[in-house]
């Protein structure tokens, strides 16, 4: 009974916190039957019942797991100075936050190089290369799939899933069931490929920086990894129509400086495990040496594009930030003309009499109108309006009022900030395209050194893609939140587990699971609580229990805490991500339904592993 007892216990709580300050610590303190331990546990389980939640109640899970983490760590505090101890909890919290710090800076580091990256278009470029090849739906199945399941291992399968799910949709349209069958495909691939690579998953990261698994060792769980992806792919492939979607015409160049940054991104990974291996120094040092490597880049990027008046940011700029430069420029026409066609937005310019001086070729593509016919002139309205107004750049110039721009824009407008005298404002323009485009208009005044006005700028940029997803998902600001969210996330949660795990409750169920359950069984088991709870509390549980185990145990755990989460759409970041992207489409449900062939090949992984690592268990 008791041991059914704690197994009940296991299953009730989210992993009852499986981590913290050590089982010798825990073991010592002898808290489990106190008040505080009990309150300790029905905290944590009160705020990550909400975790699973956030998509219904619009709760960020990183809130509840916060507020838990501050609580928990109160009651353990009291009650150790209750028995007299004042110097335990203390230890035992820098410990935890020790723990945070390494993981916090390893993921800043990674996610400022993937954002470096979506921002110099290096995924929206194989993205329109994928959907402008005219692939069959069957074949765009497996080419996602296939992507998925290698680019997850150095991009981490929240990324990977997105990119995939995006070609997915794009090329699927209206077919949903193609598009809900191929998105599952993602899923399981994503988080299969990122299953044998320290960078693919939280979970892997935190087994290489506990040194479990050596770097090379990962690839041990290759083929059970690819065995998990293919069983449920073939299977799934068989329900897909062989029909070929209309092709998509979408071309995206990757920016100036794209191929340098995933160079760099390689070098980074490649200084990391170097530490670790070499230097027998944290990962992580080796990761926040690599993000130094981006700071040169990055400036070097910004002197490529005029940008040279003022600080960069690490990720470059866009919009109204790339008329910075023409603050400050010289009396020289040479120099505003380089500067202009500097620009990767269309832009131009004109003198103080209104007059057109420079049309850049952005601008000529953009408006349709080349700058041999518009410079010299003052028909700048001409390609925005059908009867003669004037524009951002015309108004800015005359320094007209607040209430005249008002009145051209109709209230979509703000003054700009960090430029004197710049505003910019949007409106909807008929004349532009086949039936119109949204555009951003931002204009400034130019002045020389000394301050005299020479002109005035404007810089256009075309929103109206990103105005229409605005209305539905506006993908790049939930990366943003997921992404800082997350990384809250996962404090609440180490310092949650770690407070738990101190009152002692990580002893008796190390007990039950990898002693009287045996190994094998037990790691099985934390692969399907990660289909269910997040599996970075348990991953992070198991490390902390540190079971006595061989190494092949250690691979098993590994992979069945990365794959683990594939069987249901809620149980991995990949899955919730693209629940959020396709919604209606994707669903709980739709997942739910091939659960089973999902499990078939989760099983046929750890047999797989249990074969080709039979000398390591």
């Amino acid at each position: 009974m008791k041991r059914i007892g704690w197994f009940l216990l296991l299953l009730l709580t989210p992993v009852l916190a499986w981590a913290g300050g050590g089982p010798a610590a825990a073991a010592e303190s002898h808290l489990t039957g106190t008040i505080y331990g009990y309150l300790g546990i029905i905290v944590f389980v009160l705020a990550y019942s909400l975790v699973p939640l956030e998509n219904n109640i619009h709760l960020r899970k990183s809130k509840p797991v916060l507020l838990a983490a501050g609580i928990i760590w109160v009651l353990l505090s009291v009650a150790y100075i209750r028995i007299g101890d004042t110097h335990t909890a203390h230890e035992a919290i820098k410990h935890s936050l020790l723990e945070y710090a390494e993981l916090f800076l390893f993921l800043l580091a990674a996610m400022t190089y993937i954002n470096a990256m979506e921002e110099r278009n290096v995924f929206q470029a194989l993205r329109a290369y994928l959907v402008s090849r005219g692939f069959s739906l069957r074949m765009i199945f497996w080419v996602t799939g296939l992507l998925a399941f290698f680019i997850s291992p150095i991009a981490d399968n929240l990324t990977t899933a997105l990119l995939m799910g995006a070609v997915v949709m794009a090329v699927g349209g209206d077919n949903k069931k193609f598009v809900a069958l191929a998105c599952i495909n993602v899923v399981v691939a994503a988080n299969a490929g990122g299953a044998f690579s320290p960078f693919g998953d939280i979970t892997t990261l935190m087994v290489w920086q506990k040194a479990k698994v050596q770097f090379s060792e990962f690839f041990r769980i290759f083929i059970p990894s690819l065995v998990n992806w293919m069983v449920p792919a073939v299977v799934m492939s068989l329900a897909i129509e062989k029909a070929t979607p209309k092709t998509l015409d979408e071309s995206i160049q990757m920016k100036y400086g794209a191929k340098a940054i995933m160079a760099f991104f390689l070098m980074t990974i490649a200084t990391a495990v170097c530490f670790h291996n070499f230097l027998h120094l944290p990962p992580v040092a080796g990761m926040m040496l690599g993000l130094g490597f981006l700071g040169p880049l990055s400036y070097h990027i910004k002197m490529h594009e005029g940008r040279a008046e003022r600080y960069d940011y690490i990720l470059g700029a866009r919009g109204a930030e790339s008329l910075y430069p023409i603050t400050t420029i010289t009396k020289s026409k040479l120099d505003l003309s380089q500067i202009i066609e500097k620009i990767d937005l269309p832009a131009f310019a004109i003198d103080i009499d209104h007059t057109i001086t420079h049309w850049n070729k952005a601008c000529e593509r953009f408006t349709g109108r080349n700058a041999r016919e518009m410079v010299g002139t003052r028909d700048q309205w001409k390609p925005f309006y059908e009867d003669q107004q004037p524009v951002m750049a015309d108004l800015v110039l005359n320094y007209m009022p607040e209430k005249m721009i008002d009145r051209q824009y109709e209230g979509n407008f703000t003054r700009n900030e960090y430029i004197s005298g710049a505003y910019e404002a949007s409106r909807f323009v008929s004349t532009l395209g086949d039936s119109g485009r949204w555009v951003s208009f931002t204009g400034a005044p130019v002045k020389d050194e000394s301050g005299n006005v020479l002109g005035a700028v404007e810089v256009l940029e075309d929103f109206t893609e990103k105005k229409a997803a605005a209305k539905h998902f506006d993908l790049m600001k939930k990366i943003a939140r997921a992404e800082w969210d997350t990384l809250l996330f996962f404090y609440g949660v180490i310092l949650c587990v770690g407070g738990l795990a101190q009152f002692g409750y990580l002893g008796a169920i190390s007990q039950y699971m990898y002693h009287d359950l045996g190994a094998t069984w037990a790691n099985v088991i934390v692969g399907f609580l990660s289909a269910i709870v997040d599996n970075i509390p348990v991953m992070f549980a198991v490390l902390t229990m540190d079971p006595a185990m061989s190494h092949g145990q250690w691979l098993l755990v590994t992979l069945t805490a990365g794959v683990g989460g594939s069987m249901l759409s809620i149980g991995s970041a990949a899955g919730v991500a693209l629940m959020g992207t396709a919604r209606g489409t994707y669903t709980f449900g739709t997942h739910l339904k091939w659960t089973p062939i999902i499990i078939l090949g989760y099983a046929a992984s750890i047999v797989c592993h249990l074969f080709i690592n039979a000398h390591l268990m």
